[in-house]
């Protein structure tokens, strides 16, 4: 699954988990300051409007899209409560980037040899 998509399902899932009622509302609220659609949805922008709705408390439902982000990314999720949860997903947003560009220089590479012997 395509990382943001992913991530979009992910913070589907927790808004999901939360009573109906506050899960409309807070996806009202939320769509008054960013897009909550999944073609244009940015993390890093969810995380800033959904802290200022919730203060301390927008750390609970974090933490669950980074469980569900680990989840439909099938990576292996890290025990450091001292990280924040939006630190964490950026980690594993870089490593799952990484992982795509070395993947795709092997390929490349991989051709490359073929092409050559």
């Amino acid at each position: 699954m395509d990382a943001s998509k992913a991530l979009w399902k992910a913070t589907e899932d927790a808004l999901n988990s939360l009573v109906k009622s506050t899960m409309q509302t807070l996806t009202w609220q939320m769509n008054k300051s960013i897009e909550m659609v999944p073609d244009n949805f940015g993390i890093k922008k969810f995380a800033v409007a959904f802290n200022g709705l919730l203060g301390q408390g927008s750390e609970t439902v974090s933490n669950l899209i980074y469980t569900n982000s680990c989840k439909h990314l099938k990576v292996k999720t890290s025990l450091d409560p001292s990280r924040l949860a939006l630190d964490k997903i950026i980690k594993i947003l870089k490593t799952k980037k990484m992982r795509r560009c070395v993947t795709r220089t092997r390929s490349i590479l991989h051709g490359s040899a073929e092409i050559l012997s």
